[in-house]
């Protein structure tokens, strides 16, 4: 009965026709056609948890099939199909959908059913592997191809937006060890790579290169998962680098409800891709107040 269901609907349905033989989501036109696949894998999976629809389960475990696939043994992802090398980036997002539908799986078996997908349990313990590599186990700062040197960035955005004002890695690094089952509390390489996040909330700030929704997005759901006082004063930077600054003019096929592209990726993924991202972190701090995430 949502406004915006039909929507839903047909972009479920989309995504359903664009998965080629092989479980691929997406064409393999570009060289990084594996972010489509990941973001879309999470989206059906996600969809079939929502409604367990029978239509959603075989086009949701076909792009798990081919995320198994697509990993290079012992370690994690990058462009292409067992490319042979990894990136902490595309490793997350891949993970991502694995691990909804591992979720999915348990509360299956908790309720005493069948467990509905097959999934690839080595992903995570090669995606910690690679984690592992990736990480300055002096400061907990995670790197995207090399330990420790943080985020990517287009190169021609390098200067406008500053490695040293995103910890994006680090919070796809902490995330990818959260999956894979590490304790938050006890780990000593997540309590630092934390404190480098909390040293970084989110700030609307177009001028000084520090808006990153990518790293917002991701770093708002491990801090869910932190809680305590780091999880209520990034949240409240989150609502005040977020809420302020969506388009309220126009209508629905306008700018309304949307975020302007200006971080350091809105070149790339334009409004879709901010309103996107911004719209799920949003969501999970929602989700955190009403479950009273402490």
């Amino acid at each position: 009965k949502h406004p915006f269901a039909k929507s839903v609907e047909r972009g479920l349905r989309y995504l359903k026709t664009i998965q080629d033989p092989e479980g691929c989501l997406g064409t393999r036109t570009s060289p990084n056609f594996i972010y489509n696949h990941a973001m879309g894998t999470i989206a059906l999976v996600e969809a079939y948890g929502m409604t367990e629809s029978p239509i959603l389960k075989g086009a949701a475990q076909r792009a798990i099939d081919f995320s198994a696939a697509a990993r290079n043994p012992y370690f994690g992802w990058r462009y292409g199909v067992r490319p042979g090398d990894n990136d902490t980036s595309v490793t997350h997002w891949m993970l991502m959908g694995i691990h909804r539908a591992k979720a999915i799986n348990d509360q299956a078996k908790t309720d005493g059913r069948p467990a509905p997908f097959t999934i690839d349990d080595g992903a995570f313990d090669g995606a910690l592997a690679w984690i592992e590599k990736m990480t300055d186990s002096d400061y907990g700062r995670v790197g995207y191809i090399s330990r420790g040197s943080g985020p990517a960035r287009p190169m021609e955005l390098i200067d406008r937006f500053p490695g040293e004002k995103s910890e994006s890695m680090t919070a796809a690094g902490i995330h990818i060890r959260l999956m894979a089952g590490e304790n938050a509390k006890r780990s000593a390489v997540i309590k630092k790579g934390v404190e480098l996040m909390t040293a970084l909330p989110p700030s609307w700030n177009v001028a000084d290169g520090s808006i990153d929704m990518y790293y917002w997005t991701i770093g708002t759901s491990v801090m869910a998962q932190v809680g305590g006082r780091r999880w209520k004063r990034w949240a409240g930077r989150l609502l005040d680098a977020t809420v302020p600054w969506q388009r309220r003019d126009t209508d629905h096929c306008g700018y309304r409800g949307s975020w302007d592209p200006v971080g350091s990726w809105g070149l790339d993924g334009g409004r879709v891709y901010s309103t996107a991202m911004m719209t799920i972190a949003l969501g999970t701090w929602l989700n955190a107040h009403r479950t009273g995430v402490r």
